[in-house]
């Protein structure tokens, strides 16, 4: 008999163990899960962030083209005028 109560001591005592680790890995999931939304709401913060800079590189990128035709305008008109100077002072 004493042998037999052991054996259920220790049946008692593996369920028992079993039963905290099937709540320690529901907690993880748990956790896991709030990690995932978390990792998720990261990345489309990121993805949000990613589209104004791409926006701001467009942006910048056509004021850039604008200003260097502008440049070239005004390259171009004091080549005009340098050949004008010149044929005035002949």
């Amino acid at each position: 008999m004493k042998n037999e109560e052991r054996i259920v001591e220790l049946l008692a005592e593996m369920v028992k163990g079993q039963d905290r680790l099937t709540d320690e890995v529901s907690e993880m999931n748990q956790e896991i899960s709030k990690m995932n939304k978390e990792v998720s709401g990261i990345k489309k913060e990121i993805s949000i962030e990613f589209t104004k800079l791409n926006l701001n590189t467009a942006e910048n990128s056509r004021a850039i083209l604008k200003i260097a035709e502008e440049i070239r305008l005004v390259a171009e008109h004091e080549k005009r005028i340098v050949k004008l100077e010149s044929i005035i002072i002949k």
